[in-house]
């Protein structure tokens, strides 16, 4: 039996996309709401698409609608917070827009507040800013294309809101096509905030980690806070459709965010192997074709990021005994494309070789987490060990 539902079948990207909004959402709201009354929420492209369920259970629409529901619920029963939430949904297709418009109509509850609009969401900005400026506010920008959607200069009012986080859809295999287009090279320009040149000789990751750090780093530069990406593959290939960029200026939503990315990863290996045992089984292939080029790759790269977790980590403790709290952890979160356990197991092996220790608790019992950050008074200190 397929993982993924029926109805994700040809779309598995959005099964992957979805889940980590629903995984970090749901983590999120139940962090924000122990403190805040009041939570916005904003699709700023809701669809719905006519690829998707006629009741919406399987868009952003009705999955964020759902979660806003059992979160408030939840933090009600659970930590005896009363939230209450407010979304907005903007989408500019006129038939997209009366289907959702139909459903929010239909959708009423007590807790959750929701509004739609019509229209282009980069005419609407301000009006959306002034909307969600008292409130903190979690930005879901996911448009079908790249031009002047995302740039920074066209997000800059949402930007400089004080409490907002934003996941935003860098749609890398459009943007690539164009950047070798000379007619597109202004507004690849205007996205990526300069000139990006290459020698010729990048690999295709390079190429990719190029484009998506020169975004993050444009992007950052008027947010003010972290940023982190994942990486969405297109279905049944071997190849990038689309990064999905997160701001935060918290280093625990950062570390939160890593670690529902990570649970997003495992999926999409799965969503990957089913989706290309499908395409392969239709052409009637060998059953050794099936699972062949699959799976060794991905271990081979697992393997790859703790080696070179391992070389990061001894970089940076060279330069003497480290806190390793949240914001330090956060720190190494942001500045690789390693997961969490990808520098838990690189802290475990380095512990075992006797290259590293930890300067406060004897770390040996730990056998999954050698390392717990959090805030100062309660972390600890590690450092390359004496010889």
């Amino acid at each position: 039996m397929s993982s993924i539902p029926m109805e994700y079948h040809g779309r598995e990207q959005a099964y992957v996309k979805h889940t980590i909004l629903k995984t970090y959402l749901q983590r999120l709201f139940m962090i924000i709401g122990r403190n805040e009354t009041v939570i916005n929420y904003v699709d700023c492209f809701a669809g719905p698409w006519s690829e998707e369920s006629e009741d919406l259970h399987d868009t952003s629409i009705g999955i964020s609608l759902r979660l806003m529901k059992d979160c408030a619920k939840s933090l009600e029963e659970v930590h005896g917070c009363k939230v209450k939430f407010r979304a907005l949904y903007i989408e500019k297709n006129k038939t997209a827009f009366a289907k959702l418009k139909n459903f929010l109509d239909n959708d009423t509850s007590e807790c959750v507040s929701s509004r739609c609009i019509q229209g282009d969401y980069t005419t609407k900005i301000d009006e959306v800013a002034a909307w969600a400026s008292h409130h903190f506010t979690f930005f879901f920008i996911d448009p079908k294309g790249w031009n002047k959607v995302i740039n920074a200069p066209v997000l800059a009012p949402l930007l400089a809101l004080n409490k907002a986080e934003f996941l935003i859809n860098f749609m890398y295999d459009f943007l690539n096509r164009a950047m070798a287009m000379k007619s597109q090279q202004t507004n690849v320009e205007e996205l990526l905030g300069k000139t990006v040149k290459f020698s010729g000789d990048e690999t295709a990751a390079q190429r990719q980690q190029i484009i998506v750090s020169q975004y993050r780093q444009a992007i950052c530069s008027l947010y003010g806070g972290r940023s982190a990406h994942v990486t969405v593959e297109r279905p049944g290939m071997d190849r990038v459709l689309y990064f999905l960029i997160y701001l935060t200026r918290h280093p625990k939503g950062l570390i939160v965010f890593k670690e529902a990315a990570e649970q997003m990863h495992m999926l999409q290996r799965v969503s990957q192997f089913e989706t290309k045992l499908r395409h392969q089984s239709s052409k009637r292939a060998p059953v050794d074709d099936l699972f062949g080029g699959f799976e060794e790759p991905e271990v081979m790269h697992a393997q790859d990021n703790r080696t070179l977790a391992k070389t990061y980590v001894l970089a940076q403790l060279s330069s003497g005994a480290l806190l390793i709290d949240n914001e330090c952890w956060a720190g190494f979160l942001e500045q690789t494309d390693f997961y969490p356990s990808d520098f838990q197991l690189a802290f475990k092996e380095l512990v075992k070789e006797g290259k590293i220790v930890n300067l406060d608790v004897e770390v040996k019992k730990r056998t999954k987490k050698p390392v717990r950050p959090n805030w100062a008074r309660a972390s600890e200190h590690w450092a390359l060990t004496q010889k």
